[in-house]
């Protein structure tokens, strides 16, 4: 089951700029909201991981209540303004300034909703055989058509793994699969051109 994060926020920008931030730190749905009474309907019928909610939405008490009535298990990360209070209680794992800077930003998300270690690495199971061999070879910077060559596979079949990949792994480019070969020990450093 693929886990789901709601993001709570009227700002479109706001919207695209947390599900980027949350997209590098962990693989996940993103659900997009405008309002509580979209969020609470959203939240009666949907587990989710976690909840990122604009302070402003939280204003009504009665909205307030039920969005919290709705959602025991959750994670909740409030986005405040510089002159909005954060609503009380110890249902917020942590509160983020919308000025904030990315030095402040990031660790926070990451503490709250990054992958622990074995999560981590149970992604390298979830690759085939043949995924895997292709990876190496993505890693070793060879083009598609090379890849094909030397796996005796058709182009066709390397894009189509290639895109299994990157939605496997919530890796999208050359440089961070890369990265993750090396890590996960499929390749050796010396080896990348």
């Amino acid at each position: 089951m693929a886990r789901s994060i709601v993001i709570a926020v009227p700002s479109y920008l706001m919207k695209r700029g947390i599900s980027a931030i949350i997209s590098d730190i962990v693989q996940a749905d993103i659900i997009f909201v405008d309002g509580m009474d979209e969020l609470n309907h959203y939240l009666e019928s949907n587990p989710v991981e976690g909840v990122l909610i604009d302070a402003d939405l939280l204003e009504k008490k009665d909205d307030r209540d039920l969005f919290f009535q709705l959602q025991h298990q959750a994670k909740y990360v409030v986005l405040a303004g510089e002159n909005r209070q954060i609503p009380s209680g110890d249902k917020f794992q942590a509160a983020i300034g919308k000025k904030a800077p990315k030095e402040k930003i990031i660790p926070v998300l990451e503490e709250i909703f990054g992958e622990s270690t074995k999560e981590k690495n149970a992604k390298g199971s979830i690759l085939s055989e043949r995924e895997i061999e292709v990876l190496k070879q993505v890693a070793l910077g060879y083009t598609n058509q090379e890849i094909a060559d030397r796996l005796f596979i058709s182009k066709h079949t390397v894009i189509s793994h290639r895109k299994n990949i990157t939605s496997k792994l919530g890796i999208k480019t050359v440089s961070g699969l890369t990265v993750y070969a090396v890590l996960n020990d499929l390749i050796p450093k010396d080896q990348i051109q």
